[in-house]
This record gives structure tokens, sequence and C-alpha cells, in this order.
């Protein structure tokens, strides 16, 4: 199996836009889920499959995942800016449950999409905890 890596980064850039479009307007997961496909799939090439994964797996298992980035978060978490809650929410699913994904890409990967996407400092803020979270929760981030 070839991971594609473009298609996968604009995976994780959509559903991070999903998650906040959620966040912001209460959309379900399955309109997220069918609008971005239909907006997208002939724009360019997206791993449908990852982001309908990082979806689901949010979704899935939000509680748990709030549960692991609230002690980690320096601040009242309903004060944590939306788009980089999205962000700290996908890069957690994929600690905790993409173990084939390896933690330096999931950290690199989502500190890119805050540098983008989120405030000024915000990508040190996201790098911060999901460090934090790497070495809680991935024996290799640990060495």
């Amino acid at each position: 199996m070839t991971i594609k890596v473009k298609e996968r980064k604009r995976a994780r850039f959509h559903a991070v836009q999903a998650l906040y479009q959620r966040e912001m307007a209460g959309t379900s997961f399955l309109e997220l889920k069918t609008q971005f496909h239909i907006e997208n799939v002939e724009r360019h090439p997206v791993d449908w499959d990852f982001f309908n994964d990082l979806l689901n797996g949010v979704q899935e298992n939000f509680d748990t995942i709030n549960e692991a980035i609230k002690p980690l978060v320096d601040r009242e978490f309903d004060k944590v800016n939306p788009i980089e809650l999205a962000i700290l929410r996908l890069g957690s699913y994929e600690l905790l449950h993409r173990v084939d994904v390896p933690y330096q890409v999931v950290i690199n990967e989502y500190v890119e999409q805050a540098k983008s996407l989120g405030a000024e400092e915000g990508h040190r803020f996201v790098n911060g905890l999901l460090d934090k979270l790497a070495r809680q929760v991935r024996v290799e981030a640990t060495n």
C-alpha cells in the first residue's frame, strides 16, 4: 500500500475545516462528509477514506479526545480558539488511535495546519500540546 502524502495532507486540511464548521454551525458529521466530498472531489485528489476515518474517529471518540486534551490546555477549555480546537482534536485522534502514523508526522502535519489556519502563535500551542500528548500515549515518543 502506497501512502499518498499530498492526498493525506488535503484530507487533514478538509477535516480541520469540517470540524471547525461543526463547532461553529453544528453541521452533522454525515452532512460534512457529503458536503466536503461534493465540493472538492473534482478540484484535487484527496484521500477520502482517510478524511472519513478522521471525522468518524473524532465523532466516535469525542469525549475521550476531550479528556486527553483538557489537562494539557493552559487556559479554560472553552476559551481555546475553535480552529485550534479542531486541529487538536484531529491530532489527538491520530495520536491515540492511528498508531500506523508516526507521532512526528502527526505533530508536524497539525502544526502546519495551525500555521496556515490558526491564530498568529497558535502553532506553538498546538505543537506543545500534541508533543505532551504524544509523550503520554506513544512509547516511541518517550525515547
